[in-house]
């Protein structure tokens, strides 16, 4: 199997992927105060309920976008590895032919 990979491309992909994850991060960063700082609108046992069980979403969706900007930091390793990878195996195959 041939497999034609153009390093610097999926090198700008990892590229790509690490400066959406900064700008995603960031933005998560910004609001996290306001998805999980939620008061409650009153000072009955409904307010405090309803805003606990904001917080609590905005908790979960926090975790779950760090999680996710964890998973697109990984993988744009992993991209920047297949990169250097296929640009390594270039040069020793063009250094074999040379031979």
């Amino acid at each position: 199997m041939v497999l034609n990979v153009n390093a610097a491309t999926v090198s700008t992909s990892a590229t790509t992927e690490t400066s959406l994850s900064a700008e995603m991060g960031a933005a998560t960063s910004a609001a996290s105060e306001a998805l999980m700082g939620v008061l409650p609108m009153g000072a009955d046992l409904d307010s405090a309920q309803f805003a606990a069980a904001l917080n609590a979403a905005g908790a979960s969706y926090v975790a779950t976008a760090s999680e996710h900007l964890a998973n697109r930091g990984m993988f744009a390793g992993s991209q920047e590895l297949a990169a250097a990878t296929y640009t390594a195996t270039d040069i020793l195959n063009n250094a074999a032919l040379v031979i």
